[in-house]
């Protein structure tokens, strides 16, 4: 059926299907199940590396098998699947990012967008529109969907550098730019947010916030990688630091910038 090791291929579908069985489907997921293996047997078994996508694959539908949702959008939109598979077996990265946020799987559905990754003024409108909707208080949605922006910009540059749509040279500049658009975007978060409770800290003008943040390692040296943290420097000071914020429960800016540091750590 097109894998060079059919005996390997048939114990990942031996605990699969163990595994899946355990998981106690419904009636409806376990038709479904039954629906997608077949194809998703003759897409990988075509891929350049089905093998390594078998494996892979395998390992995207564990982690998604008791969501029928997930099962159906792989049965009724075939491109996904091939997508999946091809980018599995180039990447265990993609496969483990998948596996680990099955939302992304939206990302593969049109091929358009998922090797055309975006330079900053588009990022900003895209999360400009992920955050239209999300209640200024409601952090954990907001963080949700930060997530969800930050994860799907980089699956689409990794998946335009390992078809080399994009030269390597560029990989960085491209996570770069999702990370300092997240960070600018989390600071004014976090900003208004203690200033909706505090006031504006004394001594600042009002279309400035007084604090300062620095990339410092790979994101200062634009050489961010998939794996790369973010090596943060929070600067703030000056005669304001004395100041109190102007708000009904004011406190001082000092107070003021400790907390915007922590809650921009947590987010």
């Amino acid at each position: 059926a097109g894998f060079s090791d059919p005996a390997a291929a048939l114990a990942r579908l031996d605990r699969f299907r163990d595994a899946a069985a355990r998981k106690g489907l419904s009636t409806k997921g376990a038709d479904r199940l039954a629906q997608l293996m077949p194809l998703m047997l003759q897409v990988i078994a075509s891929s350049d590396a089905p093998d390594l996508a078998l494996a892979r694959v395998l390992r995207v539908l564990e982690s998604v098998v008791r969501r029928t949702a997930y099962l159906a959008m792989l049965v009724e939109h075939p491109v996904i699947l091939s997508q999946l598979a091809r980018l599995a077996g180039m990447s265990p990265w993609i496969s483990d990012q998948v596996a680990r946020h099955p939302l992304l799987l939206d990302e593969l559905l049109d091929p358009r967008r998922l090797f055309a990754p975006l330079r900053r003024a588009d990022l900003e409108e895209e999360l400009d529109i992920l955050l239209a909707r999300v209640d200024p208080e409601d952090l954990e949605q907001q963080m949700e969907r930060l997530r969800q922006f930050s994860q799907g910009n980089m699956l689409r540059v990794a998946a335009a550098d390992l078809t080399e749509v994009i030269p390597l040279m560029v990989v960085s500049d491209y996570l770069t730019e999702i990370a300092e658009v997240s960070v600018r975007r989390v600071l004014a978060l976090t900003f208004e947010h203690l200033v909706r409770k505090h006031g504006h800290p004394g001594g600042v003008d009002a279309e400035d916030t007084g604090f300062l943040v620095l990339g410092y390692g790979k994101l200062g040296g634009i050489e961010l990688g998939y794996g790369s943290d973010l090596d943060l420097v929070f600067l703030h000071g000056g005669e304001s630091m004395s100041a109190m914020t102007d708000g009904a429960r004011a406190i001082s800016n000092q107070q003021l910038y400790a907390r915007l540091g922590q809650r921009m750590i947590h987010m």
